[in-house]
């Protein structure tokens, strides 16, 4: 077995239909722990860290803990959770993506990261123009980074999620104008 976006995708749903209070999977150096109690005042996850990790943070997602988010680096979030990191595409207050526009959908639950590594450019930016196949973010699951790419050629209209912000399956991240 291996702790792949689909595993732990499974077994988050295999949970949540579950009765259970907890439940912790241990697979090689991985480690999926999640309860449906919060965590008391001042508790942190897993074993007391020396020093943070390189990379994007590791701050947990899903249903273990709400954490204020942070960008590689360390500092905390200036927006609150599910602040866009840009404007919303046009086409009203409830976030329509524009008829003709591609959105690029989350394939996993986990964190957003516009950029390869702590302080290196984005990806890309909205205006930017991108071609099918090229990387526009990654979406780390349990350190994990999976690179999302664009599926086809445009221009990036919008990036809906902040940087180092969580996101669920199948949520909409990033929208192309393909014309």
């Amino acid at each position: 077995m291996e702790m792949t976006p689909e595993t732990i995708k499974a077994l988050l749903d295999a949970f949540d239909a579950s009765d259970w209070k907890e439940m912790v999977v241990t697979v090689g150096d991985d480690r999926l722990h999640v309860s449906r109690d919060p965590l008391p005042e001042g508790a942190t996850f897993g074993p007391a860290q020396a020093a943070p990790p390189a990379g994007p943070s590791a701050t947990p997602a899903g249903p273990v803990a709400d954490a204020t988010p942070t960008v590689p680096g360390g500092e905390a979030a200036s927006a609150p959770r599910g602040t866009p990191a840009s404007t919303p595409p046009p086409g009203g207050a409830n976030g329509a993506v524009p008829e003709g526009h591609t959105e690029i959908e989350s394939p996993s639950v986990g964190l957003f990261w516009r950029s390869p590594s702590p302080g290196a450019p984005p990806f890309v930016e909205v205006g930017a123009t991108v071609a099918a196949g090229d990387t526009v973010a990654i979406v780390e699951v349990m350190k994990l980074m999976n690179h999302v790419a664009a599926p086809v050629d445009g221009v990036v209209s919008a990036i809906l999620v902040e940087n180092g912000g969580p996101v669920e399956f199948g949520q909409t991240i990033v929208t192309i104008d393909p014309s």
